[in-house]
């Protein structure tokens, strides 16, 4: 999700019963951004989304 959507998403997740609900946050906006932007933010995010999934990296 993007920042502007945190602390909804926080909300709605506590509401859920899902208080310790893993999230990643990215910049906002990302929809002005030129495509280069973005796939460098994506580039940089990738590791910690990884993290966020419970995936393996090798």
């Amino acid at each position: 999700m993007t920042r502007e959507f945190e602390v909804l998403s926080h909300t709605m997740a506590n509401n859920a019963g899902r208080q310790g609900l893993r999230v990643l946050v990215l910049p906002y906006p990302l929809e002005t951004l030129p495509e280069t932007a973005v796939r460098e933010i994506a580039r940089e995010h990738f590791p910690k989304l990884l993290e966020v999934l419970g995936a393996v990296s090798e």
